[in-house]
């Protein structure tokens, strides 16, 4: 097992980096946080482009280099933490379709966040944003009905027990408000969100998240 003494997080407060600061404690590892404020422009330094090109959080040093991604960096930290057992590893399908799982919340839920958050990095013509919105809004409430009805047969996202893909929905059902998203219809999401939230090591997470940004503003 590789030493988790020089791991790094760089992290951005309420961004999809919180997913990777979950796993980390769920993990029980030993790292560093450092806030990478996007409000403030941070991810377009000339530094943190040297550790990530793409510009984005989260970036996760490890003794064996730089991981970005967050699909990457949750199978690496489930690797490195068997026990923990943040994904299910009995076997090569449950492996792929743990993978399927982060990667349609990374590929598809992700920008459908982003684009109602910032309709006009879609198209900023007059009037577009709103439509956009509109839009991303309606194909949100598509994807997360798609989560809500694999929670009709399961308590977690991969089956009997907590994953790292429970994490992921975690966050995004967090940003679900800004597109108006009627709780009420996603009673099994929303269950979901708080039997997350009181999870010790998300506690611990989110507020490590608090404490970073509040020792920075100090």
């Amino acid at each position: 097992m590789v030493s988790t003494k020089l791991l790094r997080l760089h992290f951005s407060p309420g961004s999809c980096s919180r997913v990777t600061m979950i796993a980390l404690a769920e993990a029980g590892a030993e790292y560093e946080a450092t806030l990478v404020s996007l409000k403030d422009g941070a991810h377009r330094t000339p530094a943190f482009r040297a550790l990530n090109a793409k510009g984005k959080v989260p970036v996760l040093e490890t003794p064996e280099g730089v991981l970005t991604e967050n699909v990457a960096i949750l199978t690496w930290l489930a690797d490195r933490h068997p026990d923990a057992r943040l994904l299910p590893v009995a076997d090569a399908w449950q492996r792929a379709t743990s993978v399927a799982a982060l990667a349609w919340f990374a590929s598809t839920v992700h920008p459908l966040l982003t684009s109602v958050r910032y309709p006009e990095r879609v198209c900023d013509l007059a009037g577009a944003p709103d439509r956009v919105r509109a839009a991303a809004s309606g194909e949100l409430a598509v994807q997360m009905r798609a989560a809500e009805d694999l929670l009709l047969t399961r308590p977690w996202m991969l089956g009997d027990r907590w994953s790292v893909a429970d994490a992921y929905l975690f966050w995004c059902w967090g940003r679900c408000g800004e597109a108006g998203l009627d709780a009420a219809r996603f009673p099994r999401i929303a269950a979901n969100h708080e039997a997350t939230r009181q999870r010790p090591a998300v506690l611990r997470a989110l507020a490590r998240e608090r404490t970073v940004q509040e020792a920075v503003r100090a």
